[in-house]
């Protein structure tokens, strides 16, 4: 079981020590490989604004920095993303943002953040959540605890091919009101569907 605690949220791990500052990414290794939209993925680029992206596929992740969210599909980079809550946050307000390989059958990649202000609130404003991409499915389940946000139609939560013209659109509203703490997705060969929400 890779939950650490009632609310399925982890202590601290791996850190990402150069990511405590606003609008600011770094790629990270997965410790497995990750199929995305077909495509297979050993790195990923994390960003403080609530979203992963496998950037251009070379290396590379065109304004994985950006904190002015569009709704998916969208063409405008950045692209090929997963995102569980993308919003202006602001690590350097507080909070962490930390990673997980987990290695208990099914194998996954977890990446939380925690207590990691709105922008603009002074830290006031925590959010914690969680993405976890499960390498044998494909699979991908966003998990939240405590969400403050209140520039609420600046939220997007879904996921995006890397062109940006197939993507899936979640609705934010039901997130941020607690009324979903998990939403799991998944591929058909075509597009990701939500087949669970908790």
């Amino acid at each position: 079981n890779d939950k650490l605690n009632e609310k399925g949220f982890f202590a601290l791990y791996n850190s990402i020590d150069n990511l405590f500052e606003d609008d600011d990414d770094e790629e990270v290794s997965l410790g497995g490989t990750f199929s995305f939209y077909g495509i297979d993925y050993e790195n990923v680029f994390v960003s403080s604004n609530g979203f992963l992206s496998f950037g251009n596929g070379n290396g590379s992740c065109p304004d994985c920095d950006e904190n002015n969210p569009d709704p998916f599909p969208n063409t405008d980079t950045p692209n090929n993303m997963i995102a569980p809550l993308w919003n202006d946050l602001d690590p350097d307000d507080g909070g962490n943002i930390t990673y997980k390989y987990v290695m208990n059958m099914p194998d996954k990649f977890i990446t939380q953040w925690t207590e990691v202000p709105e922008f603009g609130s002074f830290g006031e404003n925590k959010n914690t959540f969680q993405v976890a991409l499960f390498f044998d499915s494909g699979c991908i389940e966003f998990r939240y605890g405590s969400l403050i946000v209140l520039l609420r139609d600046d939220s997007t939560v879904g996921v995006e091919n890397i062109n940006g013209t197939v993507g899936v659109d979640i609705q934010t509203a039901r997130i941020l009101d607690g009324i979903i703490t998990c939403v799991r997705l998944c591929y058909d060969g075509t597009n990701y569907t939500v087949v669970d929400e908790q």
